[in-house]
Parts: C-alpha cells; sequence; structure tokens
C-alpha cells in the first residue's frame, strides 16, 4: 500500500484538510492531544496523524454510543 502522508505546515493546510475552523483545531490541540505542533511560530502536522487521530475519536465515540 502506497504512502499517502503529506506534512501540513500552516492552519490553513490543517483547516483545509480536516475541514474544520482553526478555533476547533486549537481547542482539540489543547484538550484531546490532537497531532499538531507549533514550530518558530507556524503550526505543522501531517495528514497521516490527523487520520489516526479521527479514527481513534470515531470509534470512541462509537463505543460510547453503543454502550
Amino acid at each position: 500500500m502506497a504512502n499517502h502522508e503529506k506534512i501540513l505546515v500552516g492552519m490553513q493546510e490543517i483547516e483545509k484538510y480536516t475541514g474544520r475552523p482553526a478555533n476547533t483545531i486549537k481547542q482539540w490541540i489543547r484538550d484531546n492531544n490532537f497531532p499538531a505542533i507549533k514550530i518558530n511560530g507556524r503550526w505543522e502536522s501531517n495528514t497521516e496523524l490527523i487520520d489516526a487521530y479521527q479514527r481513534r475519536r470515531i470509534e470512541a465515540l462509537v463505543g460510547v454510543e453503543n454502550n
């Protein structure tokens, strides 16, 4: 399987990839261990880590709803 990981540089790229506004992403970073870090004043993340984060959140929510 090909690796489609892409580095996202800047909050705008992260927003575009997730489809969420900056304030939501920053809340996730603060409260939910969203995989992004500010390096030299610029937010960075990558698509593979974001995809894994979203899968974990969905699985956790589905598990809660099914109990």
